[in-house]
């Protein structure tokens, strides 16, 4: 290559070098909560995303949840609620531009590991016994795997798989770390959830539309609620000041 090419190329290089990183450190994390069976591993995940830098939640289908596990980490996150799996997928991808990435062992999977991510990322785990339905993966725009090193088990807790494929993304996006106090725990702060109209935590979860507009309410215990496992209606709307206990519920997309 003539030196004047060399040049000119190394100049385009330097020059998209600085906006490739400033788009990757401004990439958020989502997380889509869709089909998650018992109430333990979704508290835990809360108090692993809470961790782990995510911006927002999005819950599908069940409207009662607990956070029972978070260990009061779901008042640091927000958190909005959809009765259909694909308006959340909208959602995400229309507001917040962010790439529909399922958490999933198969041919088409990526090893998280290396960290193939691209701006900003809406992860979504499956089920514990089966994994994500046809119609998860159907809306995924890549999906990923995590490595294991062992014939022990089939697959990992899903609130340890998303944990490891949170932290990856939070590694890859350069997300800053939290300021520690001494060598075992980091500092916390009080949850936003208490101050009002912050709409964090999950008291001020609203429901919304495709479009991210907030869905006019429904009346409490109204008809298409979901009403146990397996359940192929849509969930009631939440009453302000409402206690939230796990319901079992699974919603059509």
């Amino acid at each position: 290559m003539p030196a004047t090419a060399a040049a000119a190329a190394g100049t385009a290089t330097a020059a998209a070098a600085p906006e490739g990183e400033k788009q990757r450190r401004a990439a958020q994390s989502f997380l889509i909560l869709h089909n998650v069976a018992k109430r333990k591993n979704f508290g835990d995940i809360l108090r692993s995303a809470a961790a782990l830098g995510v911006s927002e939640v999005a819950v599908v289908g069940a409207a009662k949840l607990s956070s029972h596990g978070a260990q009061g980490c779901a008042g640091h996150l927000r958190f909005s609620h959809f009765h259909k799996l694909d308006d959340a997928v909208a959602y995400l991808r229309g507001v917040h531009g962010a790439v529909i990435t399922g958490i999933e062992i198969s041919p088409e999977s990526r090893n998280v590991a290396s960290q193939p991510f691209r701006g900003s990322h809406a992860f979504m785990p499956g089920n514990e016994g089966h994994g994500l339905t046809p119609a998860q993966l159907a809306v995924c725009d890549e999906l990923v795997y995590i490595p294991q090193h062992s014939a022990a088990t089939a697959s990992l807790n899903v609130n340890a798989a998303c944990a490891i494929v949170l932290h990856h993304f939070a590694m890859w996006a350069a997300l800053p770390e939290a300021a520690r106090d001494g060598a075992y725990k980091y500092v916390t702060e009080p949850a936003a959830s208490s101050i009002p109209r912050s709409g964090v935590g999950l008291k001020q979860m609203r429901t919304l539309n495709a479009d991210g507009t907030v869905a006019p309410r429904r009346r409490a215990g109204a008809a298409g609620e979901a009403g146990g496992s397996g359940g192929e209606g849509e969930a009631g709307e939440l009453g302000e000041g409402e206690d939230y206990s796990w319901e079992g519920m699974e919603a059509s997309t």
